[in-house]
């Protein structure tokens, strides 16, 4: 039996069932005879415990868990009775949680010491992440996001060079900067002649984009995942957000995409494997960057993710 500590479930955040795909690509490749049980990140209860206790691995992939703040309300369930139960959970390209102090806690150096393996190398995010695990203890490699994992060249041979005349779009309710989402939209209004499709990725974006005053002005979404993947293999596209892993899904589908920079995640992972991200701070620059052409080369690393599974072949 594999346990999956899963993000989706009960969640806000569309982009957690994109984490979820790519996580359980994994999992049905390394493991495609195990029993798989799906366990809610957010809220662990005894059964749950006692599904990871009985597991051969555990893992939990691609969210922004560790942090210096350990406890019950984020993504991550780790009240006191959790941390002294659970072990031995395996991180697939998780994430540190925003730019925090310069060492973590004495407290989160405990917590996460005691739920996480020590037996297997872990799957990180991006370098940020890594250096925050180097000072608890725990070994990982650098591998980036799972959702990362089959941006193969011949993938991004296939993105269009040039803009096309209609645009999909995301804005992030819980990360709002209206100087910044104005000038997204406004952008996208004078690049993309064809109009703006808007994909709400999160359960406030709608009512986010309507204090903007844009709800009339694009074409909305019904907040699927499947109907944003319809409208991506459409090839008639670009993608220009906040959202990061709708942009990641837009390269999945070898589909121009911008993402704006909003946090720690884009920026760490830009850094290490050239995802194409917007500067926050330079939206005088992104128009230029939108109608030039698109050569996207990306660093990902390969061989360190084939070393991170073998562990378990």
């Amino acid at each position: 039996m594999i346990s999956i500590f899963d993000p989706a479930i009960c969640s806000y955040n569309i982009g957690n069932e994109i984490i979820l795909d790519a996580v359980m690509e994994v999992v049905d490749e390394l493991f495609p005879k195990e029993h798989i049980i799906h366990i809610p990140s957010t809220d662990i209860s005894k059964n749950a415990r006692n599904y990871c206790s009985c597991s051969k691995f555990s893992f939990i992939g691609g969210t922004n868990i560790l942090s210096n703040k350990v406890g019950r309300g984020g993504q991550f369930d780790l009240n006191l009775h959790n941390l002294l139960i659970l072990k031995n959970i395996i991180l697939m390209g998780c994430g540190w949680f925003q730019y925090q102090s310069q060492y973590p806690s004495s407290y989160a150096r405990w917590a996460w010491n005691r739920i996480l393996s020590h037996n297997f190398y872990h799957s990180v995010r991006d370098s940020y992440t890594q250096k925050k695990l180097n000072q608890i203890g725990i070994k990982s490699i650098n591998t980036g996001c799972p959702t990362l994992w089959k941006l193969t060249p011949n993938i991004i041979e296939k993105i269009a060079i040039h803009p096309k005349k209609k645009v999909v779009i995301t804005i992030t309710d819980y990360n709002k900067d209206y100087q910044r989402d104005m000038a997204l939209l406004q952008l996208c209004e004078s690049c993309y002649p064809e109009g703006i499709v808007f994909f709400p990725q999160g359960t406030g974006d709608i009512d986010y984009i309507n204090t903007l005053g844009y709800a009339n002005k694009v074409h909305i979404l019904p907040p699927r995942l499947k109907v944003f993947n319809k409208v991506l293999n459409s090839g008639e596209v670009d993608y220009v957000g906040t959202r990061l892993h709708a942009g990641i899904r837009a390269l999945q589908r070898s589909v121009r995409a911008f993402i704006v920079g909003v946090d720690n995640r884009a920026l760490e992972i830009k850094k290490d494997i050239g995802l194409p991200v917007l500067l926050s701070n330079e939206s005088e620059l992104w128009s230029a960057q939108i109608k030039n052409e698109y050569k996207l080369k990306l660093a990902i690393p390969f061989d360190k993710i084939a070393r991170w599974k073998n562990q378990f072949v």
